[in-house]
């Protein structure tokens, strides 16, 4: 479930994001919220949404695509490690205007989530997608990524 919130100030309108970018119904209200703004910039902050999917993914390109048609200006503010993460290996950060706070920047180098935790949740999320209890997968998983990184570890750099 995806909840909005809005605050405006100026021209610019931000619009805080809690929960999940993904199909279904809470995306057509993402973007009606989006697009109804009247300011120049909306700042999506997206610093307590922890599940975005291709269809999320597809919402907010099309919202920005709408922006630039409209010359204003979209900004995704703050998205937690996992959404960064699918952002950046789409290459949609050569699109979105992406920016981190300094409050969110010192939490996220201070607080680093291993690697395991971060499987576990991508194996929930495929598990409950699929409606499959998966629960030693991401430790078959967590083991095989970590003998290979420590091979990777232990090769002479070129």
């Amino acid at each position: 479930m995806l909840q909005l919130a809005t605050q405006h100030s100026a021209n610019v309108t931000t619009i805080w994001c809690k929960g999940r970018i993904v199909f279904g119904d809470d995306l057509d209200r993402l973007g009606v919220a989006t697009l109804s703004q009247n300011t120049d910039e909306v700042i999506l902050d997206l610093s307590s949404v922890n599940l975005i999917d291709a269809a999320g993914l597809g919402a907010l390109v099309d919202v920005h695509q709408r922006f630039q048609c409209a010359d204003k200006k979209m900004e995704l503010r703050d998205p937690r490690r996992f959404v960064s993460h699918v952002v950046r290996i789409t290459r949609l950060d050569t699109v979105f205007h992406i920016a981190h706070t300094r409050k969110f920047a010192a939490a996220h180098t201070n607080g680093r989530k291993r690697w395991s935790e971060l499987v576990q949740l991508f194996m929930t999320t495929l598990a409950v997608a699929a409606g499959v209890v998966v629960s030693s997968a991401g430790v078959l998983i967590d083991s095989a990524f970590s003998s290979r990184r420590k091979s990777r570890e232990h090769q002479p750099r070129r």
